[in-house]
């Protein structure tokens, strides 16, 4: 174990943890802005604590990819894959990070209390419009799954990892998009999930990373 891997794998480790925890805090919320705004107000200070640790946690994420980029990257199958997935993922994590940041404050203040009902609505509905809304766009939460079940895949075909793991990261990513923002459940359709990051956390914690960046992935490395 190198000081790059113990810190690359804990990133891993803290931020699967985070994300869940933030996630499974998030209240269940309607789909129409109307009573989804009611519901902000009720339960603000919940709202605004499963923002900041879902956010946290996606943050923690982008070290995390590279860490799983780097120890499979001399993999002679699956590498490129896993490379491809490991950026997507990263990117799309990177902005759901900042995004439930700008969420979460822009929430908190527009239920501030004595704030004007009508204004604080309308501020959450035009939150991510237009152009200047793509970094923190809905595009980020496909692309976060897309970059999941890719990575999935790419662990399988590295055949470096016990088979349940990939497996369970796909189930992981398929169940934690159709329940999000349930409520508590979240807590256990997110789990398999993040038993995987962990146990990825785990891989990298026990690697040889070197502590000087080198080429993500050998020459003769390839997708099939």
């Amino acid at each position: 174990m190198t000081i790059r891997s113990a810190y690359l794998a804990a990133a891993t480790i803290a931020g699967a943890l985070l994300f869940l925890a933030g996630q499974a805090l998030l209240p269940s919320l309607p789909d129409e802005l109307g009573p989804a705004f009611a519901g902000m107000v009720e339960h603000r200070d919940r709202l605004m604590a499963a923002r900041l640790l879902t956010s946290a946690g996606a943050f923690l994420l982008v070290p995390a990819v590279v860490g799983i980029a780097l120890h499979f990257r001399d993999s002679n199958r699956g590498a490129r894959l896993v490379l491809v997935a490991t950026t997507l993922f990263g990117v799309a994590t990177f902005s759901n990070a900042v995004s439930q940041a700008v969420e979460g404050y822009v929430g908190w203040g527009a239920t501030a209390p004595g704030a004007d009902p009508a204004t604080g609505r309308r501020i959450v509905g035009d939150l991510g419009a237009g152009l200047i809304g793509i970094p923190i766009g809905f595009w980020s939460i496909p692309a976060f799954a897309l970059g999941g079940l890719l990575l999935a895949a790419g662990l399988w075909r590295t055949g470096r990892v016990p088979t349940w793991l990939p497996i369970t990261l796909a189930a992981g990513v398929v169940l934690a998009g159709a329940f999000a923002g349930r409520g508590y459940v979240v807590a256990l359709t997110q789990a398999p999930f993040t038993v995987a990051l962990v146990a990825l956390g785990l891989i990298v914690w026990g690697s040889e990373l070197p502590e000087s960046v080198p080429d993500a992935v050998p020459a003769g490395a390839r997708l099939s």
